[in-house]
């Protein structure tokens, strides 16, 4: 969006057809034809029986798009990954990432604590995050997935709510920014944070980022961010210093189309590079 998204009233944001004409996860995942094939009938709980192997903590290995679409026998000409490279990057990144917060809720029997800051254009699709939970259901492990827009980001037909998903999941819009009138560890719902999560963050873009790391650096939180590319990326990962900035790693479930970049000659894709915060360690 060249003149930025403004929660879905900006000029570039009035060139996309409103979310109300695109069908819904269910529906989406059920469409049929030679033109539009998302997911055949994989609406259905994900099919165990399709030899995906599971890892240590119980999640599908899960390396590429090309794994992904034979778990859910999806058609390799199917363009489900041009939108579903926002649940995949949040269902790779606390794969990759969080490991340890992950484990640690299977022997508790508690959710994961997930804050999705940075929200944008992401609450105009928040049904397709019901894969992540697709995706977990082996493991056991239950997920409260709170979304957090700045109010000028807010699209005009969504507000403030906690969606129950079923299962023990949770989905949350909270409307503020961490250390502006909210405070991360209290005013959420869920409680302080297992994960602080960012997707396209670009930690320099605005001053509300600020806050995010200052809470990062203070709590000792995992903080999973990505980045358009790798420039940017490697720049915003070091302000969590050089394990940080050593964590830059490319996103194998980013979005596979590029982006139109005049500035700079380099690659971008949107959920293009993976770096982390504060990544705890895993005790084999």
């Amino acid at each position: 969006e060249l003149d930025g998204w403004e929660g879905g009233m900006s000029g570039s944001a009035a060139s996309v057809r409103p979310c109300t004409d695109r069908v819904g996860r269910d529906e989406g995942f059920g469409l049929q034809g030679t033109d539009v094939h998302m997911l055949g009938d994989a609406c259905r709980p994900v099919d165990w029986g399709g030899g995906c192997d599971t890892d240590d903590v119980g999640l599908p290995q899960l390396e590429d798009w090309g794994g992904y679409y034979a778990l859910r026998a999806v058609p390799a000409e199917s363009p489900i990954a041009l939108l579903l490279h926002f649940p995949l990057t949040l269902y790779h990144g606390l794969r990759t990432f969080a490991r340890a917060q992950v484990a640690a809720a299977g022997m508790l029997g508690k959710r994961v604590a997930v804050h999705i800051v940075g929200v944008e254009k992401e609450l105009n699709f928040l049904d397709i995050f019901d894969e992540v939970f697709a995706l977990f259901e082996r493991s056991g492990v239950k997920l409260d997935l709170a979304f957090i827009v700045r109010p000028d980001m807010l699209p005009p037909r969504c507000e403030a709510t906690v969606i129950d998903k079923g299962g023990g999941n949770i989905i949350r819009v909270v409307v503020g920014s961490y250390n502006d009138g909210l405070s991360p560890d209290f005013d959420i719902g869920s409680g302080k944070p297992d994960v602080v999560f960012g997707m396209n963050a670009g930690l320099y873009a605005y001053d509300s980022w600020r806050h995010v790391v200052d809470y990062l650096r203070e709590s000792g939180t995992t903080g999973i961010f990505t980045d358009y590319n790798e420039w940017s990326g490697v720049n915003c990962a070091s302000l969590g210093g050089k394990k940080s900035r050593d964590s830059l790693q490319i996103n194998p479930f980013r979005q596979p189309l590029a982006l139109p970049v005049y500035s700079m000659n380099l690659p971008q894709f949107a959920n293009g590079f993976f770096y982390c915060f504060n990544e705890p360690e895993l005790d084999e």
